[in-house]
């Protein structure tokens, strides 16, 4: 299979040409350059000639395309062996451009953390500084293997929330298209026949059809309301501080914020863990794991945290001063530090705390589906019983 590159060179007589090429890969587009008298100094796949799965990257992609990179080196391929093997087949457009400026840094001579960095600037925080900790201990195959793996783990920590809240999502959205039918199309027509006997139903009935009154009179107006609030909040979303201030609500709800703070303590223990194994200070991997938290709160306690370990004191303590991290926890970090093996009895941790989150989130599932159920079962079951009540105070019924 050919593919289609562009290029730009010098010609024999000085001058700079460009143009595309067909070549079956890189080097045999060089030779024929060569043969043409065309030294490249540029040399890229054609973006339009090739077509892509997908314009955008996704989590996944990221992840996916470190743990190719992690195997490739971990096999012994050299890096710009690796990147040249994935960027040919890569199915993601975004990923494809970003590596090929990575490849053309390490061509140049750079590292490359400070390349990731630079290029790929939706990767983790933790990601560059554990490739530069691989690169300074000559250990980056495994750094790779981890910060992939860790990486994976957040997307399937992600994806049981997301799958646990999918249903009653759904039952939320169907539940408030339900109630709302029933408020323009059905409330209105008791509304008609009981519109001469208002002040002889209950004071429940009234409110029932006084909104249901109005929600048939605007539905409209009532639709492009909320129309506007979804654009509105998507809108809010998209800013780094309201999704920083929802997250820090998130982590303070019941059970919810149970599993999120469980899935975070692991995180930042198994972050923490890997640096240490990779050869780095106390101080530095607890300022690599800092960037890895999500929760606000705990972000700031752990930054004291680090201040307190660097004045001198031992880090379990610090760590019952300045946050919530469970007992457990704690008294774990300290027989590793007694023990001499912190690294190992955090990755411990990290394990330990990615299996109570499995559970939490099993138990999200089993709590949010009753409760979606159960509310919209009580909004509808309180319209038909405003409406039965309307209906039968209008008769007297004589049971003998």
């Amino acid at each position: 299979m050919s593919i289609s590159y562009r290029y730009k060179g010098f010609r024999a007589d000085g001058g700079e040409v460009e143009g595309r090429i067909s070549a079956a890969d890189e080097a045999d587009a060089i030779s024929q350059l060569t043969a043409r008298r065309v030294t490249p100094f540029e040399l890229r796949p054609d973006a339009a000639a090739r077509r892509y799965e997908r314009r955008k990257a996704r989590p996944v992609d990221r992840a996916r395309f470190l743990r190719q990179i992690s195997m490739l080196a971990r096999a012994g391929a050299p890096l710009l062996s690796c990147f040249d093997s994935l960027i040919e087949d890569e199915p993601c457009r975004e990923i494809a451009e970003q590596a090929r400026l990575v490849r053309a840094d390490l061509r140049g001579g750079s590292r490359l953390s400070a390349s990731l960095m630079r290029r790929m600037p939706d990767l983790p925080d933790y990601a560059p500084r554990l490739v530069e900790l691989g690169e300074a201990t000559g250990s980056l195959p495994a750094r790779l293997t981890e910060i992939s793996t860790q990486m994976e783990a957040d997307l399937a920590a992600a994806a049981e929330i997301r799958n646990a809240l999918a249903y009653p999502a759904f039952l939320a959205v169907a539940g408030t298209a339900a109630v709302f039918f029933i408020f323009i199309a059905v409330v209105p027509r008791f509304s008609a026949l009981l519109a001469d006997s208002r002040g002889d139903i209950p004071a429940l009935s009234r409110m029932v059809l006084t909104i249901g009154e109005f929600a048939g009179s605007n539905a409209l107006a009532i639709l492009g309301g909320f129309v506007i609030l979804v654009l509105v909040a998507a809108r809010l979303l998209s800013a780094p501080g309201t999704r920083q201030r929802l997250t820090g609500l998130a982590f303070r709800l019941p059970v919810v914020g149970g599993f999120l703070a469980a899935a975070d303590s692991a995180r930042w223990a198994r972050i923490t863990g890997t640096a240490l194994a990779a050869g780095a200070g106390l101080i530095d991997a607890l300022a690599l794991a800092e960037r890895g938290v999500q929760s606000p709160r705990r972000k700031a306690g752990l930054a004291e945290v680090r201040r307190a370990v660097r004045a001198g004191a031992m880090l379990e303590q610090a760590l019952r001063a300045h946050t919530d991290i469970d007992t457990m926890t704690i008294n774990l970090v300290r027989t590793g530090r007694l023990s001499g093996d912190l690294a190992g009895m955090l990755l411990f941790v990290a394990e330990s705390g990615e299996a109570n989150a499995r559970n939490l989130a099993k138990r999200v599932t089993a709590l949010a589906e009753p409760l979606a159920v159960a509310f919209l079962a009580g909004i509808i079951g309180l319209v038909v019983v405003s409406l039965v009540l309307a209906m039968s105070s209008l008769y007297d019924f004589n049971i003998e």
